[in-house]
């Protein structure tokens, strides 16, 4: 949802193709992928995934598995929105985050062991 809410495309076409564990996200032709890479760790401390052999330098890659929970997820996504707009992409800010907020919100249930 984040990825839509940028106006831009998940690099798996069809949804039951889509990872639980990572999203590559297609970039415009006028930006090279690795810069995304490069400024997410420079700049925001913010490892991302390079797009490789066919796709390299056109999509970058948001690792979504491990010891990670939701509210880090909302970090590198607003991490990836600033990175955008850094390399000239017109995201909103705010928009993806706002994206996966509302529908994380609506998902998440309860911790078992907390009710």
């Amino acid at each position: 949802l984040a990825v839509e809410a940028w106006g831009l495309k998940n690099c798996t076409q069809k949804e039951e193709w889509f990872s639980d564990t990572v999203t590559a996200v297609l970039v415009p032709p006028y930006i090279d992928s690795s810069e995304i890479v490069k400024r997410g760790w420079k700049r925001y401390n913010l490892s991302l995934g390079l797009g490789l052999n066919k796709v390299a330098g056109k999509v970058f890659r948001i690792g979504h598995l491990g010891n990670l929970n939701e509210l880090q997820l909302l970090g590198c996504l607003a991490g990836v929105e600033m990175i955008l707009k850094d390399v000239g992409y017109p995201v909103k800010l705010g928009s993806g985050v706002a994206a996966a907020s509302a529908y994380l919100q609506n998902n998440i249930p309860m911790i078992p062991s907390r009710i």
